[in-house]
């Protein structure tokens, strides 16, 4: 919704709602990870991934590839992107932000230009283990996406071998499983075998 601060003057006002943003995952060839230094607006002297506003109209993947090629220069290969994590955070000056996060890969081997200097202090390559690692800043929305996942989600087998939230579902479905694959065999076997003799016994009896 608008609303108005201060003087009545249309100049003043402004948008006080959930914003929705898109953060790219751009991947190289070796799986490390583009990330910028911010400068000039709320989380300056943070790093972020590339990425910006859902426009009206416009798909998550649609916003991805434009930001990413506006900011960097950079194509992403053809194809879906993945969907791997949504952020729901406050920010300063009383901003909030739903970030969805996609993942994709650079068409082919290429340097990142700077292409918007007022917005970023430049672009530079890391690893996700470097990312959990650093002490460096991060703006809230890739801080919430590297706290989310001691490895990369975009790798599901070991996404649900090392996430502790995963690790109960992945054991409840391989129980899940064998209680199925323990039935379909009993029934196979009563099917062609028949019964046990002591199960005939009651039976008859």
């Amino acid at each position: 919704r608008y609303a108005k601060r201060g003087r009545e003057d249309s100049s003043m006002a402004k948008f006080y709602g959930v914003g929705v943003g898109v953060g790219v995952v751009c991947l190289d060839e070796a799986g490390r990870i583009l990330v910028g230094r911010r400068k000039g607006s709320h989380g300056a002297g943070t790093f972020a991934l590339p990425g910006g506003h859902l426009e009206l109209g416009e798909t998550w993947e649609d916003c991805a590839r434009r930001e990413l090629l506006e900011e960097t220069g950079l194509v992403l290969k053809p194809g879906a992107l993945e969907h791997i994590y949504t952020s729901n955070d406050r920010m300063e000056s009383d901003k909030h932000y739903i970030t969805i996060f996609v993942v994709g890969k650079i068409a082919q081997a290429s340097t990142p230009q700077n292409l918007e200097p007022e917005k970023c202090h430049g672009w530079e390559f890391r690893t996700w283990e470097e990312l959990r690692a650093t002490s460096d800043p991060m703006f809230v929305p890739l801080r919430a996406l590297v706290s989310s996942a001691e490895c990369e989600p975009w790798e599901p087998k070991r996404a649900l071998v090392k996430r502790g939230a995963n690790s109960a579902a992945v054991d409840a479905a391989s129980l899940l499983a064998a209680a199925f694959f323990g039935a379909g065999a009993a029934l196979l076997f009563l099917r062609y075998l028949g019964p046990p003799k002591i199960l005939r016994r009651r039976l008859d009896s």
